[in-house]
């Protein structure tokens, strides 16, 4: 849904917006009176809808398709927060701590909860977006890996980039943005250590992806997710003016 948002909005597509709009309320209308889903996973599934919908939503506020949109985003805003509520809660405490060996959910937590916290103005929300996001920053590695299951993956830590820099875009606090600034600018370094002059992604000591160690909620093994690398690599561009990860971003698509 939240892809779908983004799309619309880079491509004035209203049919787009909406059509993402539909999906993020579908989700929105299986949640449970406490904000929890009766699904396999809820909690670590109810974070990336948290996310995509609270990051749609910022866009949406800041686009000129803000008031064609307004009563969607009335009826989405009060159950992101219900649901970023739950995940937030004390009930959650074992399942965020068990999540602690994937280092990029502590930046997609830390992401979800800022985004839904500028939304609302809410202070508890933001504090414990915090709280992951430093938490996710004490995990790297000194090579600057973010570490998935004990070791790194160059696809996972891709998504950690993803996240850790959306969060930095948002973050009003100078020091912990500095500190979130050197940790991407390291882990930008590493993954791009990871790719060769084609744009092909080394597996190579991969913990979760690219040899046949996990399979994914679809059934099928889990491979490197190339637009992910992409889009983490796009983001360092845009953040420090830098050409280098930019075209080294297109090399990954043109292999994928």
């Amino acid at each position: 849904g939240g892809r779908w948002v983004e799309v619309g909005l880079a491509h004035n597509d209203e049919a787009c917006i909406g059509w993402g709009l539909q999906q993020l309320a579908w989700g929105f209308a299986q949640m449970k009176e406490d904000g929890s889903f009766a699904c396999g996973d809820p909690f670590h599934s109810a974070s990336f809808l948290v996310e995509s919908a609270a990051r749609s939503l910022l866009l949406l506020r800041g686009s000129k398709y803000e008031k064609t949109f307004q009563q969607r985003i009335d009826l989405l805003q009060p159950q992101l927060l219900t649901c970023a509520r739950w995940l937030a809660s004390p009930v959650n405490q074992k399942a965020a701590e068990k999540q602690r060996m994937y280092t990029h959910r502590r930046f997609l937590l830390g992401c979800a909860l800022e985004q839904t916290a500028v939304l609302h103005k809410d202070e508890a929300l933001l504090r414990t977006a915090v709280n992951f996001v430093s938490d996710g920053l004490s995990l790297q590695r000194e090579d600057g890996a973010f570490p998935e299951k004990g070791g790194h993956d160059s696809s996972y830590h891709a998504v950690a980039l993803i996240y850790l820099q959306r969060f930095l875009f948002l973050t009003q606090d100078k020091e912990l943005r500095a500190r979130c600034e050197h940790a991407a600018d390291r882990g930008v370094v590493w993954l791009r250590s990871r790719i060769d002059a084609q744009g092909i992604v080394s597996v190579e000591g991969n913990t979760r992806t690219g040899r046949e160690q996990e399979v994914g909620r679809s059934g099928a093994l889990k491979k490197v997710n190339l637009p992910e690398v992409a889009t983490s690599l796009f983001l360092h561009a845009y953040r420090r003016d830098n050409q280098e990860s930019a075209e080294v971003a297109r090399k990954v698509l043109t292999h994928r």
